[in-house]
């Protein structure tokens, strides 16, 4: 009898240890499924935050970059402030037009593009007016006169701004008329240029929004209106 109790205590005792390995083995197993499907999930939590933040901040951290290496117009070029602008001393007909068949896609005067300088009395203006053509199209010399500047503005970074590459000719009469966001030279400073003279080629480059030439008038200093005095494109 004492035989068949040990027996049977042995028994117990063997199935209360199977049963403690079993049940002990499975919570094991669930403790550690959930460990790794908590980490799965914070990957996935973290990897959507860091999705949204790159989709929602990167245009917004681009915007700022464009504001703050220098936009649009507003590099200073030694342009005075004043309140209205004075009459240009030019004629009619009087400038020949840069690209032959564009058509003017920003006027000269006041404008809403944030990036554009303060003058005459507006907080933007455009100072000069667009010339909207295929890039790569050649330009010519609107008068007669010497090449002052060929060369591109770029900021701290070396990223072309303003009015990418630009070409500035002084005319005879003194006036000096601008060429921006060219996407290549036909001259350099120092050239003597007539009128027709090809002094570069239709780019984007600068702040830009799309192929188009930049031209622009400066008297003394000041900038004018050159869209009376142009010829018909």
């Amino acid at each position: 009898m004492r035989q068949v109790n040990s027996a049977a205590g042995a028994a117990a005792n063997l199935g209360r240890s199977a049963a403690r390995g079993l049940f002990g083995g499975f919570k094991n197993r669930v403790a550690g499924a959930a460990i790794a499907s908590l980490k799965l999930w914070s990957i996935l939590l973290l990897g959507g935050v860091v999705f949204v933040l790159a989709v929602v901040a990167a245009p917004v951290l681009i915007v700022v970059l464009a504001m703050t290496v220098g936009v649009s117009h507003g590099i200073p070029l030694d342009v005075p402030a004043l309140a209205a602008p004075p009459g240009p001393p030019l004629a009619p007909g009087e400038l020949a037009c840069p690209v032959p068949g564009a058509t003017i896609t920003q006027a000269w005067g006041p404008s809403d593009l944030p990036g554009e300088p303060a003058m005459f009395g507006y907080a933007h203006f455009h100072t000069g007016i667009d010339l909207g053509v295929a890039a790569g199209m050649p330009i010519r010399a609107a008068e007669p006169g010497q090449v002052v500047q060929a060369a591109a503005q770029t900021d701290d970074l070396g990223m072309l701004v303003g009015y990418g590459n630009l070409v500035r000719i002084q005319a005879s009469s003194g006036r000096i008329d601008y060429y921006g966001h060219l996407s290549a030279f036909a001259v350099q400073r120092g050239d003597v240029v007539q009128t027709g003279q090809v002094v570069g080629f239709v780019g984007s480059t600068g702040y830009s929004t799309g192929p188009h030439v930049h031209f622009e008038v400066r008297v003394d200093g000041t900038p004018v209106n050159p869209a009376p005095y142009l010829r018909p494109c």
